[in-house]
């Protein structure tokens, strides 16, 4: 390289930096970004009637269930904090970001299991669906209990967008997760429920 274009990229890279074009930075479970220990178990009654208070023993979720006798939705919700406050300046990676241009789940576990029988219940009679979501975006379905984890699932775009003012103002970036698991009841319904779903959240910064 000759001499005038060697000086001139060490005059340019002030401009770079002056304009925001770093690189971006993930943090993840190496920078204490912690995961979604969404694993958990809910007790059914045979006599259980959709829409009566259900307990997480695990203390994990608040639970709620909406439906017939015939099938029962149980809706699991747990908000996971992923950023605190105090991160962004204690935490080198964090100092002067910007915006997060998405958040990539690594499923490490996914399964619904009949706790009696230690199998996974039935995708085709007795798991009518499976929906999980983070930020209101679907990071998993039942199709993908199909799938050998890990996997990632990314999201991005206007829930992410939605987080830039947080990220500015240096508050904390809460992940609100929603686990929807639909069961049949009939003619009899599992007795316990074990809901398997764990994930690391890896965070792209922008600066």
């Amino acid at each position: 390289m000759s001499i005038r274009p060697l000086a001139a990229l060490i005059l340019a890279l002030p401009l770079v930096t002056a304009c925001g074009l770093l690189p971006d930075v993930t943090i993840g479970a190496a920078q204490g970004v912690p995961a979604v220990a969404g694993s958990t178990s809910i007790d059914i009654p045979q006599d259980y009637k959709c829409g009566t208070p259900i307990s997480d023993d695990d203390k994990k979720y608040t639970v709620t269930s909406s439906g017939t006798q015939e099938s029962c939705t149980f809706t699991f919700k747990q908000d996971v904090e992923a950023i605190k406050a105090s991160d962004y300046d204690s935490k080198p990676e964090l100092k002067g970001a910007q915006l997060i241009r998405r958040v990539d789940f690594e499923v490490n576990k996914l399964g619904v299991i009949d706790a009696a029988t230690g199998k996974a219940l039935d995708p085709t009679t007795t798991l009518l669906d499976l929906t999980g979501k983070a930020f209101d975006a679907t990071i998993f379905t039942k199709e993908d209990l199909s799938k050998t984890p890990p996997y990632t699932k990314p999201v991005e775009g206007a829930p992410i967008d939605a987080l830039k003012e947080k990220v500015q103002a240096k508050q904390d970036i809460i992940i609100p997760v929603e686990v929807v698991v639909v069961v049949k009841l009939t003619p009899t319904p599992p007795a316990r429920i074990d809901l398997q779903f764990d994930a690391q959240p890896n965070i792209i910064l922008g600066f």
